[in-house]
């Protein structure tokens, strides 16, 4: 099967109340769709007539002194279900699996973990390679960023628009000129519609290959919130990154452009001052 080649059958989604999963899920064909819960990994039925198993659950306590894979690992508790059955899975990993480079990372760039969660995650996907072998796609993931907050919500930019709505500020413990990889969650979610249609297996990067210094992302959150200011508690330079998506150029044509980032990053402050104003 070649790497554009769609598969026939079910798509399923593992994660209903994930963020990403929600919405991967409005750029999808409905008829094509069977989304369920974490909780439902057990069911008997859960694998007929699919084709594709993309997971978005985790569980809470992933990277944490706590964390016992082999039991609370929602991968491999699917991997182990899927056995031998011609499904395709697509595990999300992280772009934290690397170790730190200066240039773009490829997907051939040396591995190395620096934090908990990226060592986690490379070791699932150790342990999924052996499971599932070809049947396998990992997807390693830049920041993938949108308007998200709530009740639980911890990602990087739920903790800067929660501040920014409460005090009128964002707090960075970085240099605004520390330069990441961000893509749009609507950019993932078309991006994650076409891999889960053609799984392409191996090893993904799924970013915008686009340096973006976090102090500009911060300015256009600011300049589509109408007011507010950036904070630099500590300017240190950390955690730089981008990521090399030339392989999914390849697959699915130019991942996002930076006027969309630019576009997306002014829409969530204007969408956090009309929530701010009870709109």
């Amino acid at each position: 099967m070649s790497e554009r080649e769609p598969r026939a059958g079910r798509i399923l989604i593992v994660g209903r109340r994930s963020f990403l999963a929600g919405h991967v899920l409005s750029a999808l064909p409905a008829a094509r769709v069977c989304v369920v819960g974490h909780d439902e990994i057990g069911r008997a039925d859960l694998l007929e007539g699919v084709a594709c198993v993309v997971n978005f659950a985790r569980h809470p306590l992933l990277g944490s002194a706590g964390y016992r894979p082999e039991a609370m690992d929602p991968d491999l508790r699917l991997a182990r279900r899927l056995g031998e059955r011609r499904v395709a899975y697509v595990m999300l990993s992280s772009r934290k699996v690397y170790a730190p480079g200066a240039g773009p990372l490829a997907e051939s760039a040396p591995t190395g973990p620096s934090d908990a969660y990226g060592r986690a995650k490379l070791a699932a996907e150790t342990r999924l390679r052996q499971l599932l072998g070809e049947r396998l796609t990992i997807l390693r993931l830049a920041n993938v960023f949108g308007y998200e907050r709530g009740p639980g919500r911890a990602s990087f930019l739920a903790r800067l628009l929660d501040r920014l709505a409460g005090e009128g500020e964002i707090h960075y413990d970085m240099s605004p000129f520390v330069a990441r990889d961000f893509l749009p969650v609507e950019a993932f979610a078309r991006l994650l519609a076409g891999i889960a249609a053609a799984p392409p297996g191996g090893v993904l990067n799924v970013g915008s290959g686009i340096g973006l210094p976090t102090g500009r992302l911060a300015l256009w959150i600011l300049e589509g919130f109408g007011r507010g200011r950036l904070v630099i508690d500590a300017p240190r330079e950390h955690d730089a990154f981008v990521l090399d998506v030339t392989r999914l150029r390849g697959l699915h044509g130019e991942p996002c452009t930076l006027e969309e980032i630019r576009a997306r990053a002014v829409a969530i402050g204007r969408r956090l001052a009309r929530a701010s104003a009870g709109g």
